[in-house]
């Protein structure tokens, strides 16, 4: 995932975890990428944990509310779009097939934002951010690296992002099976997997995925931490290496490690 300040549109800028245990979910990354903890406490008096990484933001982590228990929402990952007009935006993706689940929501500081289902059912976030907000660093180690729909239907959700974000869709190979690129221009800022009958059931999602200098390491340290592991360290296609992981309260996320750049 690369990012820039010549287009916001479309670009995932930030990640966050719902979980049912905060402090726990706080310890679980420190020892897993080595975050640190900086609570805040919002206009409605709910507590926000910012993660950071050498002092920079990396991602967020907060506890189910109650309307998201009682709806039965288990522990997960979210990731959020940055949009420069949210309600232009929201009216794109009504008319692209999506639905709006919540929101807008305006927070002193921190921006607009809402919650939207897409065109085959999966769950993001879209912001306009206020002025330094959003993830300060990416594609490195113990930060956001890559954004991935996993979904049955790809071509609907291309058709959904050109639409409601102005992505490009392009297709790669990827070690025999095609692999869709989300771009802006020609910078690729997230893809979309075909979900296979082989793999976990349930409908599409967003996952996350975070840069590793060493993913049978980090795996270790997750297990270590308390964490499963759901898919063992495997070798990309396309080079580089990665795995599955799930934190002790059960929200997954990936670990991934990129190829060595050839001198």
């Amino acid at each position: 995932m690369s990012h820039n300040d010549t287009t916001k549109t479309g670009r995932p800028i930030w990640a966050d975890c719902a979980t049912s245990d905060l402090s726990v979910a706080e310890r679980f990354y420190a020892d897993v990428f080595g975050w640190t903890s900086e609570r805040e406490t919002d206009s409605q008096g709910a507590i926000y944990s910012v993660q950071r990484l050498d002092g920079k933001r990396v991602a967020g982590i907060y506890e189910l509310t109650e309307e998201m228990r009682g709806l039965g929402a288990p522990p997960h990952w979210a990731t959020y779009f940055e949009v420069g007009d949210l309600d232009e935006s929201l009216d794109q993706v009504k008319q692209a097939g999506g639905k709006l689940l919540d929101g807008p929501m305006d927070e002193d500081g921190v921006g607009r934002m809402a919650v939207i289902q897409d065109a085959v059912g999966a769950y993001l976030r879209l912001w306009t951010p206020a002025p330094d907000q959003g993830g300060e660093v990416f594609n490195i180690p113990g930060a956001m690296i890559w954004n991935e729909l996993c979904t049955e239907d790809p071509d609907q959700a291309a058709a959904f992002y050109k639409d409601a974000l102005g992505l490009r869709a392009g297709t790669i190979d990827a070690g025999g099976k095609p692999y869709t690129l989300l771009k802006i221009g020609d910078d690729p800022v997230a893809g979309i997997l075909l979900k296979t009958p082989e793999m976990e059931a349930g409908g599409s999602t967003w996952d996350v995925y975070f840069a590793a200098d060493d993913v049978d390491v980090i795996v270790k340290r997750a297990e270590k931490a308390g964490g499963t592991v759901l898919s063992a360290p495997f070798d990309l296609p396309v080079g580089g290496r990665m795995a599955v992981v799930q934190d002790p309260m059960g929200a997954v996320f990936e670990i991934m490690q990129m190829p060595e750049a050839k001198e």
